[in-house]
């Protein structure tokens, strides 16, 4: 599904991350980043913008404020939500180990451009456990899917309104 941010989103996100950056630094805690390509900031930017578009597809309030990143992103009711980022059209849900797959689900999102996204689809975590394989992209080995292997986002929808934790 995709997603375009109005500019006020793009500034909220902005100073969202600049803030986050600054909390998980001044905390010790370090990015996970595999990409030398790229900076702590510009991933932190990246994540923020996809957590936005994510709430917009589920019609949810963002909380541009919020600190360290301990695995649950966003919340779709009772259902906890990881949203993953890429910088790929083609890009795939990945996770370093598979015990960093913490929420119920992940949500992948691939940027377009710097305001517009693809919400690709998602994964639990029990179909990532079984269907997710070991890859080295050329930052270190990590576990992978493709984005043909994710469920289509309104299955997630249905779960979280009917209460049905199957996703």
């Amino acid at each position: 599904m995709l997603v375009k941010l109005s500019p006020k989103e793009m500034s909220k996100c902005n100073q969202a991350a600049a803030l986050r950056w600054q909390l998980a630094r001044a905390s010790g805690v370090a990015n996970q980043r595999r990409d030398n390509g790229r900076s702590d900031a510009d991933l932190d930017l990246l994540g923020v913008k996809a957590e936005v578009a994510v709430s917009k597809v589920f019609n949810l309030d963002h909380d541009y404020s919020m600190g360290v990143d301990d695995g649950h992103d966003l919340w779709l009711d009772d259902i906890s939500v990881d949203v993953k980022a890429t910088f790929h059209k083609g890009g795939r849900l990945l996770f370093k180990k598979k015990e960093s797959f913490k929420a119920d689900c992940a949500v992948l999102v691939c940027q377009l451009r710097p305001d517009q996204f693809n919400v690709a689809g998602y994964a639990s975590k029990a179909t990532f456990m079984e269907k997710a394989v070991e890859l080295d992209l050329g930052h270190g080995k990590g576990w992978a899917m493709d984005q043909d292997d994710l469920s289509p986002l309104e299955r997630l929808w249905f779960a979280a309104r009917t209460s049905n934790l199957k996703i």
